[in-house]
C-alpha cells in the first residue's frame, strides 16, 4: 500500500518519506507505539517503496508494481519478516505473537540471508515484528548486524515502547513514535467503512478502541453492546462484596474465555474509567462512553489513585497471562479479583 493509505500517523509518514527522498535512509529505525496504530503496514510501506522502481523517486510506493504485490504479501525476496514463534512438535515452531519469542537461530538465518544477497546488490530488508520478545541470545546477535550493518539494507524493530528492548538495541536504531490515533479520526475511518463494515456505534468503538485503528476494525458488534456490557455487570456484582462463591465462578469464568485477554482489557478500561472521572469529572474522556451513568455513581465510593490501583493491578495479571505458557489462570484471576476487593468497595 502507498504511504497516503496509512492512517491516522502523518508524522511517521513525512519522516519516512523525506529520509527517501532525500535518499538519507538509515540502516535502522524502531518504530515504537501500542499495537493497532500502523507499525508494521508502515514498515511495509517503507520496504516497498524501497523497491518501487515507479515509487521510488517521489518517496513512495505504487502499490500497484510486482515488487508492491510481493512486498504486501511477504513474498519479495528482499524482504525478510520475522516474529515471534513457540514450539508447535519436537522439530516444529509455529508464529506465535502473545507467548513465543525471537530466538538466536533466526537472528542467525538473518545475517546469513544478509551475507547471501549482499553480493548480488539492490535493497535487503528485515522486519523485526515484536523485538520486544527477542530472547537475551538473540538481541545480542542481532547487535553485531546493528554494529556493522551490510550496505543498503534496513532493519526495521517493531515494539510497543523502547524500554522493552536492549538499550544497546534501541541505541543503533533511529527511534519513530507511533502515537495513539485521535478518537475523533477513527471514528471518521469507521464511518466511512475504510475497514469494511460500518458498526453499530462508531463513536463507541472509537472510544473503545483505545487509539488502536486496528483494534477498532476487529471488534464486532456482538463484544460491544453484548458480552461488555455483561462482563462489567458480573464485575460489579460480583467484587467488593461477601460473596466468594460468587467470585470463584466469576475468576473461572474469565480464566475459560477464549477472550480472556479481551476481558482483562475491558477490566482495565473500566478501573481506568472510574479514576478519570473521579479525577477530572469529565466524561467525555471515558472510553466506556455508554456506561457514563454507572461510573459517575460508582466513581464516589473512592479516589482517583485507588480506581488506578486497580487498573494496574489487572493490567499486571494480563502481562502474566500474555508472557507465560504454563499458568494456572484460576489462580491468577481469582487473586487479582480479591486483591481489587481487598481495596476498596466498588459499589
Amino acid at each position: 500500500m502507498p504511504f497516503h493509505e496509512i492512517l491516522g500517523q502523518p508524522r511517521a509518514v513525512h519522516v519516512l518519506q523525506q529520509a527517501l527522498a532525500t535518499n538519507n535512509v538509515p540502516h535502522a529505525y524502531l518504530f515504537y507505539g501500542m499495537t493497532g496504530v500502523g507499525r508494521f503496514r508502515t514498515a511495509r510501506t517503507l520496504a516497498a517503496a524501497l523497491f518501487c522502481e515507479a515509487g521510488r523517486e517521489g518517496g513512495d510506493a505504487c502499490g500497484l508494481c510486482s515488487h508492491c504485490r510481493r512486498v504486501e504479501r511477504e513474498e519479495h525476496p528482499g524482504l525478510s519478516v520475522i516474529r515471534p514463534v513457540s514450539r508447535k512438535g519436537d522439530k516444529e515452531w509455529e508464529v506465535d505473537p502473545e507467548r513465543g519469542e525471537i530466538r538466536i537461530d533466526q537472528v542467525r538465518e538473518l545475517q546469513k540471508w544478509l551475507a547471501v544477497r549482499s553480493f548480488e546488490g539492490g535493497w535487503r530488508v528485515c522486519i523485526l515484528d515484536g523485538a520486544e520478545r527477542m530472547n537475551p541470545a538473540a538481541a545480542n546477535a542481532l547487535l553485531k548486524t546493528l554494529e556493522e550493518p551490510p550496505p543498503e539494507s534496513l532493519l526495521l524493530v517493531i515494539s510497543p515502547t523502547r524500554t522493552q528492548l536492549p538499550p544497546t538495541v534501541v541505541s543503533r536504531c533511529r527511534p519513530l513514535y507511533f502515537p495513539p490515533v485521535p478518537r475523533t479520526e477513527i471514528e471518521h475511518i469507521l464511518r466511512s467503512g475504510g475497514g469494511g463494515p460500518v458498526p453499530e456505534n462508531p463513536s463507541l468503538v472509537a472510544a473503545l478502541s483505545g487509539g488502536s485503528v486496528g483494534k477498532a476494525l476487529r471488534m464486532s458488534t456482538e463484544w460491544v453492546t453484548g458480552e461488555r456490557r455483561q462482563w462489567i455487570r458480573r464485575l460489579i456484582d460480583t467484587v467488593g462484596k461477601e460473596a466468594g462463591g460468587s467470585l470463584v465462578s466469576f475468576a473461572d469464568d474469565v480464566a475459560r474465555s477464549p477472550r480472556v485477554v479481551e476481558v482483562l482489557d475491558l477490566l482495565v478500561t473500566w478501573y481506568r474509567d472510574l479514576a478519570v472521572f473521579c479525577g477530572l469529572g469529565d466524561t467525555d474522556r471515558l472510553l466506556n462512553l455508554d456506561l457514563a451513568d454507572e461510573i459517575r455513581r460508582i466513581s464516589a465510593c473512592g479516589d482517583a489513585w485507588s480506581w488506578a490501583e486497580k487498573a494496574r493491578a489487572v493490567q499486571r495479571a494480563r502481562a502474566s497471562v500474555v508472557g507465560r505458557q504454563n499458568l494456572n489462570l484460576p489462580l491468577l484471576m481469582e487473586t487479582t479479583l480479591l486483591r481489587l476487593g481487598d481495596r476498596g468497595p466498588v459499589l
